[in-house]
């Protein structure tokens, strides 16, 4: 068995992992990634390989039709599919496994870490005090506030938890219509205009579709309170980065946290890099050790059992 290997939480480990993969009769192959392989570059290598523990690889139905007749499983590395044309594997017969729920807790905290940052300046008076000044920034803080989770997935629900127990004020929109059990279920569920307007603090938590792409632009942030936050922990592509710079700089937003862009890694003259009111990550909020080691642990189980090589 031939394995593509192309998720870079494994290829920082390569060693380790491909000690596991041979002990289990399985050749990997790991090549050359940044951030993700593109449909070019797939294309290029694709075709020989009967299994691929995948990263957010651009995983097109082009990339998909090469790689048969031998590919028989994609095990993708973390939860998110929005990279994959699911379709199109369906259709073609490939089964296609991830990890879902894995983050949960990992991506909640840092939405909460984000909260605090922003609204008690803990970074900005970080820095400040490194260069010698002595500051003293009001914050708005966390109690009593309104947030707003769009996407009630399980990290979403992780992140409610957590506010609740913030005495937060917690509302929910979702593209489905969610049955929350306790301590969730009073939470109120409300359309996404009713969201942007009574929100203090907007969380994305929901997966990235072609109908949610720069779901928060100039118009969904006008109808946002003068002030709020925008927390994103989700995908980069549901903010159109342009018109968040341009809130950031008028004052309409009070500031923003992110772990996820437009492209990646973030370009170095990145505006966003130049803002005092935002918190920058690398799209590095799921990599708790312990959730990390779990989903390696299930993106190898589920490997061999596409493979057909679970006893």
């Amino acid at each position: 068995m031939r394995v593509l290997v192309s998720n870079i939480m494994m290829l920082r480990e390569q060693s380790r992992f491909e000690k596991i993969l041979v002990e289990n009769g399985i050749e990997p192959f790991f090549p050359e990634v940044s951030q993700f392989l593109k449909e070019h570059e797939l294309l290029e290598i694709i075709g020989d390989f009967d299994g691929w523990l995948a990263g957010d690889d651009q995983i097109t139905e082009a990339v998909l039709v090469k790689a048969l007749p031998r590919l028989k499983v994609i095990s993708k590395w973390g939860t998110g599919l929005d990279s994959i044309d699911l379709e199109a594997a369906r259709k073609l017969g490939i089964p296609v496994y991830n990890s879902p729920g894995a983050f949960k807790d990992a991506v909640a905290e840092v939405a909460i870490a984000f909260m605090l940052d922003l609204t008690r300046h803990i970074g900005a008076v970080d820095r400040a005090v490194r260069r010698g000044l002595w500051p003293k920034p009001s914050g708005t803080g966390l109690v009593g506030k309104t947030l707003g989770i769009i996407g009630m997935g399980a990290i979403g629900q992780g992140i409610a938890k957590r506010a609740l127990g913030m005495d937060m004020n917690v509302i929910a929109n979702d593209a489905q219509v969610l049955n929350l059990a306790a301590p969730l279920a009073f939470i109120q569920q409300v359309e996404l205009e009713t969201l942007l307007q009574k929100a203090d603090i907007v969380c994305l938590s929901c997966s990235l579709t072609s109908e949610n792409h720069h779901m928060v632009n100039a118009d969904s942030i006008e109808q946002m309170k003068d002030g709020a936050y925008l927390i994103n922990v989700a995908r980069g592509p549901l903010v159109c980065e342009t018109d968040l710079i341009d809130a950031l700089k008028s004052g309409k937003l009070g500031g923003a946290g992110l772990d996820v862009f437009e492209v990646e890694p973030l370009a170095s003259d990145s505006p966003l890099k130049t803002l005092e009111n935002v918190v920058l990550s690398s799209h590095n909020a799921n990599n708790l050790y312990s959730a990390t080691e779990s989903v390696h642990a299930n993106t190898l189980r589920n490997l061999l059992k596409g493979l057909n090589m679970l006893e």
